[in-house]
């Protein structure tokens, strides 16, 4: 599993990745997305931080970032999503994962990654948990989705969890 940064030819695939309606649903997505909104997406994801697409063995099966860096206080946010469903379940995203944070830790010495998901998003947060990432709040009645509320989840890490949710792992 590798990162790569985002380029334009990558846009067609990230608009079908983003368009499957259960990548749709579990990013919480509010329309679909025309290849311009792709587009101007990818613009503003480079301009405010760090864009990338997950490949294994040579092909790309989803998209990994860091944005929202607020230097003074060592915090940024992270966001990922696997697109190609084959790729789902294999351990893939948490693989991902692991890359960008070590690569946040080292590079921007950073206190903490937080990031959001839908409560209801388990597969995601298990591999947030595999990566030391835990529950600081859950935020209540924040989306509308099929006929009814899901809560968020607001989860951060530190690079202390970090490494050692790694160091676990390799153990096991």
């Amino acid at each position: 599993m590798t990162l790569r940064p985002v380029e334009e030819r990558d846009h067609p695939l990230i608009q079908i990745w983003q368009n499957d309606p259960e990548v749709w649903w579990l990013m919480d997505y509010e329309m679909p997305f025309s290849l311009a909104d792709i587009a101007e997406s990818e613009r503003r994801a480079r301009e405010e931080g760090f864009p990338y697409i997950i490949e294994t063995e040579g092909r790309p099966i989803g998209r990994i970032g860091l944005n929202g860096l607020r230097r003074r206080d060592r915090i940024c946010a992270l966001y990922i999503f696997i697109g190609d469903r084959s790729a789902w379940g294999n351990g893939l995203g948490t693989d991902a994962i692991d890359a960008m944070l070590e690569h946040a830790f080292k590079r921007f010495d950073l206190h903490q990654v937080e990031l959001w998901s839908l409560a209801d998003n388990e597969r995601a947060i298990r591999a947030y948990r595999h990566c030391g990432f835990r529950e600081d709040a859950r935020l209540t009645d924040r989306s509308w989705k099929d006929g009814r509320w899901v809560d968020h989840l607001v989860m951060t890490v530190t690079p202390e969890a970090f490494f050692e949710a790694r160091a676990a792992r390799d153990l096991a």
